[in-house]
């Protein structure tokens, strides 16, 4: 409930600074020093307001603690943006051996620290304290790896370019965030704990994968398209590479995993979690949009167009809203999970449709690129349901024999029609070789 609270100030922490200095090709000593103070002014702000207003989150959650935790949790707004700009100047120069080690580590020793305290019966504050311990490591470990310090300066006209291109990024991230976590704030608003519970574990598992495949990738997208933003030829040619390697790996998992929802379920989770199991049968075809969906910000925000991204993302987000709300309105959770699916399916193409007219693609073009991919998943779980639909096995033993099945059918398939992802994996055996 607290991170839901204040999720949101974490979205405009930097007010959308940080991805200006990344975009722009130059960056002078003394704009990395403004964003560093602004960064500084901003995380003091934001601590200020989530202190105050913690007694109206607690009541709006009918939950004491979460006044306390809150209050707490206030401080990490001015830790982080300490670190900001450190993370931003790795990004920016594609050190992300460096940002893997740093997380790494900072994840390890967190989870450790957490794990003890919770074990010695302090329950839910092993969390805060996690939370502490790996944004202070981080931001430390960052540092070591940047060794640059801020010069006491901050230029108005440097502010004036962050602004023109970071407020329309900050205005996207705003509707995304509130669009992303309405269904959060309506499942817990109306009604209650346990079915948030449900639906958050559900979503997690479900973005687990997806996080794994695009994450990394959209951190490197991003500087790496911003350093050839004049030569959309080659940006494109990229981009449906990628987009086909996420779809070749993604669409089967997502797919799998809906049909395997209840074994995967119980034997992650256990039976208690059972209610979770058709909610996360939905959302794991949800996921595949996602993957997808992930790379488009990348190629808006290194050509520079925060404001199309914007305008864009405004239709399919007032989509998403009127679908979840619709849905959890008159069908409760799963009337909110369909809802959102729908929503999210439709505001898809949009999105795909500028985002090729930018890099001088037919949408049709983009859409048949990962379209086989689609098909092929589809086709191996009908096969994997009729084979197996009669057969009884042992809960762990029948999940480890569909899926094993599933994946080796998925590979004999693309390999059979010679997928264009197949022809890149051939090729980049054979370039190694040479």
């Amino acid at each position: 409930m607290v991170t839901l609270a204040i999720g949101f100030l974490n979205v405009i922490k930097d007010f959308g600074f940080g991805a200006a200095l990344i975009q722009k090709k130059e960056v002078a000593d003394d704009e990395y020093s403004t964003v560093f103070w602004i960064n500084i002014a901003i995380g003091v702000v934001l601590t200020a307001i989530v202190f105050f207003i913690s007694p109206y989150i607690g009541r709006f959650f009918k939950e004491p603690r979460v006044e306390l935790m809150t209050k707490i949790l206030s401080f990490t707004f001015i830790i982080n943006s300490v670190g900001i700009v450190w993370n931003n100047k790795l990004i920016k120069s594609v050190s992300f051996n460096q940002l893997f080690y740093g997380s790494f580590v900072s994840t390890i020793i967190s989870g450790i620290v957490a794990i003890t305290i919770a074990y010695r019966g302090y329950g839910i504050w092993a969390l805060v304290v996690q939370t502490y311990v790996q944004l202070v490591l981080n931001t430390c470990i960052n540092y070591f790896h940047v060794k640059w310090l801020p010069t006491f300066t901050v230029k108005k006209h440097h502010v004036k370019s962050l602004v023109k291109f970071g407020l329309p990024l900050l205005a996207d991230q705003s509707i995304n965030f509130w669009v992303r976590n309405v269904d959060n704030l309506l499942v817990g608003r109306i009604l209650g704990e346990a079915p948030l519970a449900y639906y958050s574990k559900a979503y997690s598992l479900m973005l687990l994968p997806v996080r794994q495949l695009t994450g990394t990738l959209t951190k490197v997208l991003f500087p790496s398209f911003s350093m050839i933003q004049d030569d959309k030829a080659r940006i494109a040619s990229i981009y449906l590479k990628i987009s086909r390697i996420i779809a070749f790996v993604a669409f089967p998992i997502m797919i799998a995993v809906s049909l395997m929802a209840e074994p995967l379920i119980l034997i992650i989770y256990g039976p208690q979690w059972r209610p979770a199991i058709p909610i996360f049968k939905i959302l794991s075809i949800l996921g595949m949009f996602q993957a997808i969906a992930a790379l488009s910000g990348d190629i808006y925000l290194s050509l520079g167009e925060t404001k199309l991204m914007f305008y864009v993302g405004l239709f399919s987000k007032i989509a998403m809203i009127c679908g979840i709300v619709a849905g959890i309105y008159m069908g409760g959770i799963m009337g909110m999970v369909y809802g959102y699916c729908v929503a999210s399916a439709l505001g898809f193409f949009p999105e795909m449709y500028f985002l090729a007219r930018l890099i001088n693609l037919k949408l049709k073009d983009a859409i048949l690129n990962i379209m086989p991919y689609l098909l092929i998943s589809c086709i191996c779980c009908l096969v994997i349901y009729f084979a197996f639909n009669n057969i009884h096995f042992n809960l762990v033993i029948g999940f480890i024999v569909k899926i094993i099945s599933f994946g080796l059918l998925y590979v004999v398939l693309n390999i059979a029609v010679k997928s264009k992802v197949y022809a890149d994996i051939l090729l980049m055996i054979k370039s190694k070789n040479q």
